[in-house]
């Protein structure tokens, strides 16, 4: 009874609407898709579902032949709108598994047909051609509408799920992103190209037009248009129905802008879009006056240094500077990407790190290095800056005859557009990244630090506070802080809340510092300053803190070699500009190193600092000219800091080195003053740019002596090392090894001078160099003081094993 229901349901289904189920999507090629299987989807494009019992697939080559037929018993029923797929074994997710082995095309016509139970209805989709078999289609014998032979991989897919005009060559298109189970993608290409912000009625209106590059309609409202005012959402608007290989134009008002500057973006959407790199559009709008300005050109370098400009956005809004130009008058450009920030700067360069390296005081934030250069004119010269839509934002005449080398033109006032004037920079290298020298600020307050004293047990310090703004600031603060220099952190001293017309002198006292290099910093504080970068200032007081000193002094070289001086860095002082090196009469004004440096040498010439890098490797030491000629019978030198406060003072004399002309006078400590007894020849002729040979932080008690490796055999190559201490700076040393016999068979160093601590090294050989034999020697350092020519001795015994 259960069977002749069943029988009667399917046989009742073979009268239900069919002519809706079709051939979707096919892949008859799986040429690295799908592990190489092969798959077909059906689609029901009907209100009813479909049985498809007894519903047959053929395939053609020459002819049909059929693939399979659908069960008769088993359950394949496709829904309403919706896919049913069959595939080979190993295809995933399918509603029927067969072997299909489809034709994969080539060179001629071939096809695949899903025909009905009563063969009344058939739907076929042939593809390749010529003909040459003449199958048919479902609207003539032979057919003669024929889709593509797709590429390996690629499926034949309908270009709307389920629509069939019997017309294989619209129907269907080569997909290469096959969706077996799901709705087709059919590669449909919008794009915007041109966007115009137009003035009309008092009102911005915004106008473009959406063209449809494909041959397929865009039905209305499936395309959607976004619209962005500076990065924020002004909306989204449904577009019309876009006919295939035609163009709709869009318009939208926009009202009016409080800004300035106005970005204004247009992102095309539609789901079916493939090609989206023509899907955005963006413009600018600069509405009265420009935000950002040119304010300072630096065209004029010195050789060390390079060309840069500085724009001021002279608003309270950030803006993205990002694929902006500036554009000289041979048509040359400068284009850069950067941030700048509301009432700040941003200096475009070619070189950011020489610019870091020359002006070390820059916001390395405020400073962006060019994507392309063009070089600026010396003489006259016309710079256009545009934004990255060409919109014009500022444009400068200059004439660069009068501006010495080095310095920069700065514009005098940013704020104004009318009568602008530009002048040289009062300061050399150019003010980048700050107000300008010439820019009369509203209100502004300059700090200068004017003297620092010693009486009667107190430090007294001169200030000078200057209105040099355009109008007064009556009430300020005050502030001192004293920093001993790499200890402590700095510790307030003195504040005072201070009343001041056009300018004052302060003189206050503070205590005086026990031993130590110290650092005063005064700074000055107002809510109405507008400049805040000359508020502050600084000064220096010693007390024995040697800071720097000179180190080593090679005053009688050899060889055609020069003479130099050694200064060594004991202590970091960033905010220390300058320093003092005074031989006999002679002042030398040295710039103190902006990085972190040990080791300094002062010579005479350009060509003798090549000669020192050259022969003592010394590329990464800074080396200066300007050493006058030292006296082979000693020499009166000094160091002073920039405020005048002497580091130490001292005579140097030719016996601390007794005289040897080719070695050097070294420092034994560089942390202790500048006595004889902190002198000493150097043991290594000359260490020019790293440690002293003599330098010793701490003496040993007593001469120690010691061998290692012991025993060893020299027969094996090996070497024994024998390391020493000496209660002495330098001294005068021997080392004999002798026999047990007592007879000497090596002397290993004869009368040398050596620091107070070294290492020897012996190969195990006698003085008439063969090895000596295995068994046990006695090893015999002594060593005479160099100052006192006290004697110290000590023996050890090294073993010669096999």
């Amino acid at each position: 009874m259960k069977k002749l229901i069943v029988i009667l349901f399917l046989l009742f289904s073979f009268f239900l609407p069919a002519q809706n189920v079709v051939i979707n999507e096919v892949l008859y090629d799986p040429v690295g898709s799908d592990g190489g299987y092969e798959w077909i989807e059906l689609y029901n494009n009907s209100d009813e579902g479909v049985n498809l019992a007894l519903w047959r697939l053929v395939k053609a080559g020459s002819e049909f032949e059929t693939v399979f037929f659908f069960d008769l018993f088993a359950f394949n029923y496709i829904s309403p709108h919706s896919y049913f797929l069959i595939g080979e074994e190993f295809v995933p997710n399918c509603d029927l598994t067969e072997t299909l082995a489809f034709q994969n095309g080539g060179s001629e016509t071939d096809g695949i047909r899903l025909i009905s139970p009563d063969t009344l209805y058939t739907d076929t989709v042939l593809y390749d051609s010529p003909n040459t078999n003449n199958l048919p289609d479902d609207l003539s014998n032979p057919g003669i509408y024929f889709a593509v032979d797709v590429v390996g991989g690629n499926t034949l897919a309908r270009k709307h799920d389920g629509e069939d005009t019997d017309n294989s060559e619209t129907d269907f298109f080569e997909c290469e992103i096959p969706t077996p189970g799901s709705a087709n993608i059919y590669p449909v290409d919008l794009a915007i190209y041109e966007l115009e912000i137009a003035w009309n009625n008092d009102e911005y209106w915004l106008q473009t037009e959406i063209v449809n590059l494909s041959t397929e309609n865009v039905d209305n409202y499936e395309a959607t248009l976004e619209i962005t005012i500076n990065s924020a959402t002004y909306g989204i608007f449904e577009l019309p129905a876009i006919p295939a290989s035609s163009s709709v134009p869009f318009a939208c008002n926009l009202g009016t802008f409080t800004e300035n500057y106005v970005i204004v973006e247009c992102l095309l959407y539609y789901l079916y879009d493939n090609q989206l790199d023509n899907n955005f559009v963006i413009t600018s709008i600069l509405i009265d006056s420009s935000p950002i300005v040119l304010n300072e050109i630096f065209f004029k370098p010195q050789s060390t240094n390079q060309e840069w400009l500085e724009l001021f956005n002279r608003s309270s809004c950030a803006y993205l500077v990002d694929n902006w130009r500036i554009i000289d008058a041979s048509g040359g450009e400068i284009s850069f990407s950067g941030f700048l920030g509301a009432d700040d700067f941003l200096v475009v360069c070619q070189d950011t790190i020489l610019m870091m390296q020359i002006y070390p005081n820059i916001d390395p934030n405020k400073i962006i290095q060019s994507d392309s250069w063009t070089s600026l004119n010396n003489t006259t010269e016309t710079l256009v800056l545009q934004d990255g839509f060409a919109a014009v934002f500022d444009s400068v005449f200059y004439d660069g005859n009068n501006c010495p080398a080095d310095y920069s033109l700065e514009r005098v006032n940013p704020f104004e557009d009318e009568n602008i004037e530009w002048l040289v920079c009062l300061d050399s290298l150019g003010t980048p990244s700050f107000h300008n020298s010439v820019l009369p600020i509203a209100k502004d307050l300059e700090l200068e630090f004017v003297e620092i004293r010693e009486e009667n047990g107190e430090i007294y310090h001169k200030i000078k506070i200057t209105n040099i703004g355009l109008e007064n600031i009556i009430s300020v603060d005050f502030t001192c802080f004293q920093w001993q220099m790499d200890e402590n952190p700095a510790v307030e001293i003195y504040a005072d809340e201070i009343t001041i017309d056009d300018d004052l002198e302060i003189v206050f006292s503070t205590n005086l510092p026990d031993v130590g290099y110290y650092e005063f910093e005064y700074f000055v504080d107002s809510e109405e300053d507008l400049n805040e970068a000359n508020n502050s200032d600084c000064s220096f007081w010693d007390c024995n803190g040697l800071p720097f000193v000179i180190n080593e002094i090679m005053y009688a070289p050899q060889n055609e070699m020069p003479e130099w001086l050694e200064i060594k860095f004991n202590l970091g002082i960033s905010d220390m500009t300058e320093f003092f090196l005074v031989v006999d009469e002679d002042t030398l004004q040295i710039d103190y190193p902006a990085s972190e440096t040990e080791f300094m040498l002062v010579t005479n010439s350009w060509s003798d600092i090549d000669t020192l890098q050259s022969v003592y490797s010394l590329e990464n030491i800074p080396i200066i000219c300007g050493l006058t000629s030292l006296s082979n019978n000693g020499e009166q030198l000094a160091l002073l800091d920039e405020c005048g406060n002497l580091i130490e003072s001292f005579c140097f004399s030719p016996d601390w080195n007794d005289a040897m002309p080719g070695i050097s006078i070294e420092r034994v400590n560089s942390c202790l003053t500048a006595t004889e007894n902190n002198w000493g020849p150097s043991v290594s002729e000359c260490t020019p740019g790293v440690e002293n040979s003599i330098f010793v932080q701490v003496l040993p008690p007593k001469m120690k002596l010691s061998v290692d490796p012991n025993p060893f055999s020299p027969y094996r190559g090996e070497h024994t090392i024998f390391s020493f201490k000496l209660p002495e700076v330098i001294s005068r040393m021997t080392l004999r090894i002798f026999d047990l016999k007592g007879r000497m068979l090596r002397k290993l160093v004869n009368q040398e001078l050596q620091a107070s601590t070294g290492n020897i090294v012996w190969d195990g050989k006698g003085d008439n160099g063969k090895n000596l034999p295995i068994g046990v020697y006695v090893v015999l350092m002594e060593a005479a003081s160099y100052e006192s020519e006290k004697v110290y001795k000590k023996k050890i015994t090294v073993v010669i094993g096999k």
